[in-house]
């Protein structure tokens, strides 16, 4: 009996390690998120769910190890920003362009004129 359990337990203990090494559990962030700038003027909104499903999740590193994303979290400028994400937009990562214009990124305040933040 001692000899079925041990080995019960033993195939339990390779096959948990094998299923353990095949299954990654990975953290994609929030869907959307709002950056902002330490000054707090015109945060942008972005819908980093939307990036994930055009980009694929696996190209995280294209934004997250860019020399322009902020290497501590918070940490966004204006300059960092429209460096990283209106640079991207322009030359189309994937062949694939996106938004430029200052209101597709910074959205409007309750439909009003001025940009929210400003």
């Amino acid at each position: 009996m001692k000899k079925v359990v041990l080995f019960a337990a033993a195939a339990l203990l390779v096959g948990g390690l094998m299923v353990g090494n095949n299954v990654v559990a990975q953290d994609n962030g929030p869907a959307e998120m709002t950056l902002q700038t330490a000054e707090g003027k015109k945060p942008a909104v972005f819908p980093h769910a939307k990036h994930q499903e055009l980009m694929g999740a696996d190209k995280c590193d294209v934004c997250h190890k860019d020399a322009n994303y902020p290497a501590e979290k918070g940490k966004w400028t204006k300059d960092s920003g429209h460096a990283l994400c209106k640079d991207c937009h322009t030359k189309g990562y994937m062949d694939k362009k996106g938004p430029t214009k200052c209101n597709d990124c910074h959205k409007k305040a309750g439909g009003g004129k001025k940009l929210e933040g400003c």
